[in-house]
């Protein structure tokens, strides 16, 4: 049976044996993802459970969704010139089918957000017997796949299959340093958490912290126990929230001191969520942080958010493409690209006149130019570049006007 088909779980069941073999190897990492590690903020950090978390979720769907969309071109070099070698045999895997069960754009989100998330994100590459190149990348979960070193080389494992599965076989995308910032940040992330969880059990209570039910009487464990569980179901949750409590037998309440505000909930919150937007390089304003910004530092953030964010995610990626799924042969002659033209357009005045500029100076075209706008080219007469000529040397002033001078005047 193959590897592909192994994972893909179309051929039959693996026995009971090789399972329990497979779990010793893998199954730490695999529940440490859905069970969390323990914090000291008292709670536990999974990769999976801190998409909980608006701040982490935002910040994974905008980078994953944002790289997603965009176009990835494979650049045919020749000389000095270029074309999108639309061609290629390996152009509609990475821009249109990576396999028969998902499109382009969910393949890279969810290759990209794995690699976000648990530091890394594999797809097996299966290739063409006869030509022995790319013709269908396959998912794999994360959290199933495990490292080794065997016989000296490194490998991978996937929990659903015993074979070792080489580096090259893999079209690995990786976070910084292959680590999870999950894992590597659990003690920020569980402190945001935990203050996630306080603001559901306040809630919960109808907004009561707690309090303490005295009494000058001795109580037996069996009233005491009776006591608690009435006066729970009696003013507990949020259904009971503002209750009138009627106290007999001498029973005093004094609630805890302790409110929202002291307790600085809300700013906990927020530098939690800020703690998280500075883990992923992502503008606060971009996961809702900052309602106030202006418009141009909008525009700043989203230059700093493609240079500082997105740019080192695209060229990580551009490379494996390039070590992956090219052959050795056309490395250097053909150049995967994201296109982030796209993010960086400005609002329609500015373009205006930037092309204005580019024109008038001669190096992008009039076609060039619809090209960018989408628009189709009005025929050979918008390939040419034109240039100004009212501009001259002081010295050629004169020259200038004598020629104009010795024109002969229109009839």
């Amino acid at each position: 049976m193959s590897i592909l088909t192994r994972i893909l779980g179309l051929g039959t069941k693996p026995s009971a044996d090789s399972n329990e073999e497979r779990a010793q190897m893998v199954a730490p990492s695999r529940f440490a993802a859905y069970l969390g590690l323990g914090t000291k903020a008292g709670v536990s950090v999974s990769e999976e459970g801190s998409m909980a978390l608006s701040a982490v979720y935002s910040c994974v769907r905008l980078i994953a969704s944002s790289l997603a969309a965009l176009d990835l071109h494979l650049h045919r070099v020749n000389g000095s010139q270029r074309e999108i070698a639309q061609d290629h045999p390996i152009y509609q895997l990475i821009n249109s089918t990576p396999s028969e069960r998902m499109t382009a754009f969910d393949f890279w989100e969810h290759i990209i957000s794995d690699a976000l998330l648990h530091g890394k994100g594999f797809a097996l590459i299966e290739r063409g017997a006869a030509t022995g190149r790319p013709v269908q990348m396959h998912l794999l979960t994360a959290d199933k796949m495990q490292q080794h070193i065997h016989k000296g080389q490194v490998t991978y494992t996937h929990q659903d299959m015993p074979e070792h599965i080489f580096p090259e076989d893999l079209l690995i995308i990786r976070c910084f340093r292959g680590i999870s910032p999950i894992r590597q940040h659990m003690e920020g992330i569980g402190l945001a958490m935990a203050a996630q969880e306080f603001a559901s059990r306040y809630y919960g209570s109808g907004g009561n912290v707690g309090g303490v039910l005295s009494t000058d009487r001795s109580l037996t464990n069996e009233q005491y126990e009776r006591l608690r569980q009435s006066w729970q179901q009696t003013h507990g949750g949020l259904g009971n929230a503002h209750e009138v409590a009627i106290l007999e037998h001498g029973l005093k309440y004094e609630p805890t001191k302790v409110t929202m505000a002291e307790s600085e909930y809300i700013k906990v919150r927020v530098h939690g969520a800020e703690e998280i937007a500075r883990i992923f390089q992502v503008p606060g304003s971009m996961i809702g942080l900052e309602s106030n910004i202006s418009y141009n530092g909008a525009e700043h953030q989203d230059l700093q958010y493609v240079k500082h964010t997105l740019l080192p995610w695209c060229r990580r990626i551009e490379d494996e493409i390039t070590a992956k799924l090219l052959r050795e042969g056309e490395r250097g002659q053909i150049i995967p690209r994201f296109d982030l033209n796209s993010l960086l357009r400005a609002d329609t005045a500015s373009r205006s006149e930037f092309y204005t500029s580019a024109l008038h100076s001669g190096w992008l075209s009039i076609n060039e130019v619809r090209a960018k706008e989408d628009l189709n080219p009005i025929g050979p007469s918008g390939d040419l570049h034109l240039v100004q000529v009212n501009q001259l040397p002081v010295t050629s002033i004169e020259g200038y006007a004598s020629g104009l001078s010795n024109q002969p005047a229109d009839d």
